[in-house]
Order: structure tokens, then C-alpha cells, then sequence
């Protein structure tokens, strides 16, 4: 078993090179990765939520579940949002089960709804939030912060990490005493999404109580490029 493990990394390790070989010209050369981050505040935020109440009738749970959706749609339809940022998804049915005596016994049935909200105007978002637990939320799964711009910062990003990838190949050529001459490769190394974004929140207990408004400071949000560039060297 050992000796099979041994010869797995081996060929892995085989492969890997080929591939870098394969990548790079047979001349002189540089291979250098870099990452670029453009720094902004965000101007919105995508709200993630789940609506939902076990009963041991059905009825009882679906009416309590279509009650908070119904009233807090209502709520957030007041900040005048486009219906295209708000997603209200379908009610879902499961029963709930628990064992007794080695047996598996239905106690019951769990409505829940999930609901998105994407918030373009962030001096509306104390009050969103607000309207979300009067409703008596069961969970904010998540709390996204973007910017309505992503695309061009993400852009930016990009043409600093190019930037700092021919600046980091010319400080080590000069070390040797070498200059770095045109690109022979540019390989995008991969990207993130705005962080901080993704902010998972504690479940909230439909019964907490509302606190007084408070006011939000997200901060800053960044995106990130790297890349991989292979130089010749002059």
C-alpha cells in the first residue's frame, strides 16, 4: 500500500511538472504570481433570510409562515424596491421526526419560506432590518455588502496584479543582473468576490426583541485578482 501511495505522488508529481514545462518557452525566463486588491466602500447589500415554524398540524405551520411573509413583504415593499431585488422563494414542507424507543416518530411539520432581498440604497438598511425581526425572522443566513461598480473594480484589480507581477519579475531580475523582457504567458490565477462580504450571522430567535436603530458601518470591501505571468529575461 505504501509503495502504491509513493508512486501516486509520484506520477502527480510528474504531471505537474509537465505542465510547467509545457508552459514555459525554452529560452531565458521568469515566472512570477501577483495579486492586485482595489479597495472601496460599499454602496449595497444582499440580505439572506428563512421564515419558518414546526407544528403538529400543517395548517397551523403554513398559516404562521405565510402571515410573517405576507407582512414582511409588505414592509420592505414600502422602501420602494425593484421587484427584481426581492426574491420570495416557495414555501417548503418537511415533517420533523424524533426517535423514541428505537423507533422513528413524526412530531410534526416544518414550514419554512427563504426570502432575498438586495438592497441598493444603504441608508435604508437600519430600517430593513428593522422590518425583518419585527416579522420575528427565524435566521438571516446571509449579509452581503457589494458594490453597484463590482465589475469595473474587479477590472482594476486585475491591472494591478499585471502591474505587480512585472514589478516583482524586475526586482528579482536586477538581483542577478538581468532585465526582464516582453511576456511570454498571462495566465489569470484567479479572483475573490468583495471581502469582507459573506457575514454568517448567529440564528436569531424569532423572539428576540427589536433594539433601538443603530448606525451601520460595513467598511471597507476588497477585490482580488492574481495572476501568473511567464518573462523572458534579457
Amino acid at each position: 500500500m505504501k509503495n502504491k501511495l509513493i508512486a501516486f505522488a509520484g506520477i502527480i508529481w510528474m504531471t505537474l511538472a509537465f505542465q510547467a514545462y509545457a508552459q514555459s518557452p525554452e529560452q531565458p525566463h521568469i515566472i512570477v504570481q501577483a495579486e492586485g486588491v482595489e479597495y472601496t466602500l460599499p454602496d449595497q447589500v444582499t440580505l439572506s433570510l428563512t421564515l419558518e415554524n414546526v407544528s403538529p398540524h400543517l395548517s397551523k405551520a403554513r398559516d404562521n409562515v405565510e402571515q410573517r411573509s405576507e407582512q414582511l413583504l409588505r414592509s420592505i415593499r414600502r422602501f420602494q424596491l425593484d421587484d427584481k431585488d426581492i426574491e420570495a422563494g416557495q414555501v417548503r414542507v418537511q415533517p420533523e421526526y424524533q426517535w423514541e424507543n428505537n423507533k422513528r416518530i413524526q412530531t410534526g411539520t416544518k414550514v419554512s419560506r427563504s426570502m432575498q432581498f438586495h438592497i441598493r440604497d444603504l441608508s435604508i438598511y437600519p430600517d430593513v432590518l428593522d422590518e425583518i425581526f419585527s416579522a420575528k425572522v427565524d435566521s438571516m443566513a446571509q449579509v452581503i455588502f457589494s458594490h453597484s461598480q463590482a465589475e469595473t473594480l474587479q477590472q482594476r484589480s486585475l491591472a494591478k496584479a499585471v502591474k505587480n507581477a512585472k514589478e516583482k519579475a524586475e526586482l528579482m531580475a536586477r538581483q542577478l543582473g538581468q532585465r526582464v523582457g516582453k511576456a511570454y504567458m498571462i495566465e489569470e490565477a484567479g479572483f475573490s468576490h468583495p471581502t469582507p462580504v459573506a457575514r454568517k450571522e448567529v440564528m436569531m430567535l424569532a423572539d428576540a426583541a427589536p433594539q433601538a436603530k443603530t448606525d451601520y458601518q460595513p467598511g471597507e470591501v476588497a477585490f482580488r485578482s492574481q495572476v501568473r505571468i511567464v518573462f523572458y529575461l534579457n
